[in-house]
């Protein structure tokens, strides 16, 4: 039988066949590894048969495979293709500023085939979405801090270069052999999103769980935020294993009065530190204003919680889970935290000069116990001293930094009511996303 017209056309293949060779022999394509919105990436080989990574720019959508070439799919598409070769050269740039051990190296960019070639170093491991998937046992707390810990360095380098990575998710962070972790594809990275009539800001677009609201909004400002916000909703698909809800969605619930459909991690059934889930929670803030302003802030917070007093952490997980309930139940919580806290305490004595915990404690009728705040001052009123921290809190947050306007009246809001992690970062000790200063 002839088979002179097919029942269907083929699909278009649009990776380079392996064995292709490219810069005169110097890299050869073994195999395609994954295809994404700016490009391809290769798995290959240079010439002295060490094993290299190779991302072609191929927008899919806008340039077709002739040959070996690329080129626009129509001639409409050849502004757009520009425009997209330009941003993934600035890849390229940003890539080579940013040396760091948890940033993929940059070897070479080459330009070929009409368009242009990232050869970059092969990271043996597995990225963080295939760990959850199929080797989901192995992220215990112990990991799940490490490699939170190595992200904020990688994340404080790049922030304070000025670039914006725009694209962290679970696929983007791979897990070396070795335990270290590497952040990958920066093909969104950039200080701003370019304006322009293209197809390119749809290209450098948001990935749905991950993405702040702010990036859905060109004219919004796009700020460190941002990927403090994507690396907290990494981090909560790794503790769940499910990807939380878009940013857009919690945006609208909570403008219009109604639940977070993102319920906070601290007083789930997750076993992990409870500063870490409480600080996670804090970076996934729908306003930006209330998420840590940069890694730094967020990595300073889990230092002071793991110089805490232990006693805090252990009370903290029972009872935040009975706070959820409602707001007497949440006061009620905080006061059994602070409770906790204290009954390790002497007035007036700092930490270090606590008395020794052998010597059998004096019959409560002779020694009636006195509570203390922070700074181990008496507390003769307890809920006069919460009503206090709280006024105290609300003046701060609704205080804008200078020359900046409130998020909350930016976005024409009213302001966030309380949350347990918020109290609960004032029992830490914390104001704001930062380690309160602490008065000798």
């Amino acid at each position: 039988m002839p088979h002179d017209t097919p029942s269907a056309d083929p699909a278009p293949v649009c990776e380079l066949p392996c064995g292709v060779k490219l810069l005169q022999g110097q890299y050869q394509i073994e195999r395609p590894l994954i295809s994404g919105g700016f490009g391809i990436t290769y798995l290959a080989r240079d010439s002295l048969e060490r094993r290299v990574v190779i991302k072609e720019c191929f927008p899919a959508g806008l340039c077709r495979r002739d040959g070996h070439e690329v080129a626009p799919a129509a001639p409409e598409h050849a502004k757009s293709c520009r425009n997209v070769l330009r941003a993934f050269l600035r890849e390229a740039h940003l890539l080579a500023r940013a040396e760091h051990p948890g940033i993929v190296g940059v070897h070479q960019v080459f330009k070929e085939n009409q368009t242009a070639y990232i050869a970059m170093e092969f990271i043996d491991g597995l990225d963080l979405l295939t760990i959850r998937e199929e080797q989901s046992e192995r992220l215990t707390a112990p990991l799940l801090r490490q490699i939170l810990d190595q992200a904020l360095e990688a994340l404080g380098c790049l922030h304070g270069l000025g670039i914006l990575h725009r694209d962290i998710s679970p696929d983007n962070l791979l897990l070396g052999k070795d335990g270290t972790l590497t952040l990958i594809d920066f093909g969104a990275a950039a200080g701003s999103t370019p304006r322009d009539d293209t197809a390119l800001p749809v290209l450098l677009a948001v990935k749905d769980g991950y993405s702040a609201h702010e990036l859905y909004k060109p004219d919004l400002p796009q700020r460190p935020a941002c990927d403090i916000y994507a690396l907290g909703a990494t981090f909560y698909y790794l503790i769940t294993g499910e990807v939380p809800p878009g940013s857009q969605q919690r945006l609208t619930a909570v403008t219009a009065g109604n639940p977070d459909p993102c319920p906070p991690l601290l007083g789930g059934p997750w076993a992990a530190d409870p500063a870490l889930l409480a600080t996670v929670d804090q970076a996934m803030s729908v306003l930006p204003a209330e998420r840590f302003q940069s890694a730094r802030a967020w990595a300073g917070m889990l230092a002071e919680c793991d110089a805490a007093d232990p006693a805090l952490a252990a009370a903290a997980q029972p009872q935040a889970a009975a706070a959820l309930e409602d707001s007497g139940a949440l006061d009620l919580a905080i006061a059994d935290l602070v409770a906790a806290t204290n009954s390790s305490l002497t007035p007036g004595q700092p930490r270090a000069a606590r008395p020794d915990p052998d010597p059998a404690p004096e019959p409560a009728a002779d020694k009636p116990c006195q509570m203390v705040n922070l700074f181990g001052e008496p507390v003769s009123d307890l809920e006069a001293w919460l009503a206090e921290e709280d006024a105290l809190a609300r003046r701060s947050k609704n205080a804008p930094a200078a020359g900046q306007p409130p998020a909350a009246a930016a976005l024409g809001e009213a302001p966030p009511k309380p949350t347990l992690a918020g109290r609960l970062r004032r029992i830490f000790g914390f104001q704001n996303g930062s380690p309160a200063t602490v008065k000798n």
